[in-house]
């Protein structure tokens, strides 16, 4: 079943143990999210889209079953609303991947926790 950014905020709110809302867009646009485990992985995404989960992050995704349209951003021109809500240095957002699911979700958040 799809994932939209809002049903993704649902869940990730209903796991603060393992990830936290790190910085907010002031046009809200991109909200971000930094994991509590592993290397503190950083992602964000739009928590308005009802079409689907598109996410940025700073560590390459895995190759695993409901990820897809993997895409290296790094060094291309992307929203200025990015810059403001990673950490910077190692955090930015190098790649973009679209999240096809609730369990795909958890899998890659599990993935970036054994860092």
């Amino acid at each position: 079943m799809k994932i939209t950014g809002k049903e993704a905020v649902i869940y990730l709110d209903s796991i603060p143990d393992r990830v936290a809302l790190h910085r907010k867009d002031n046009t809200d646009k991109f909200w971000s999210y930094k994991l509590k485990l592993g290397k503190k992985t950083e992602f964000a995404f739009d928590p308005k889209t009802t079409t689907g989960l598109f996410v940025r992050v700073d560590r390459e995704p895995p190759q695993i079953a409901g990820l897809s349209e993997v895409q290296r951003i790094s060094g291309k021109d992307v929203s200025t609303a990015l810059e403001r809500v990673f950490s910077g240095g190692l955090h930015k957002a190098n790649y973009q991947v679209t999240i096809e699911s609730q369990a795909a979700l958890d899998a890659f958040i599990s993935h970036y926790e054994s860092l």
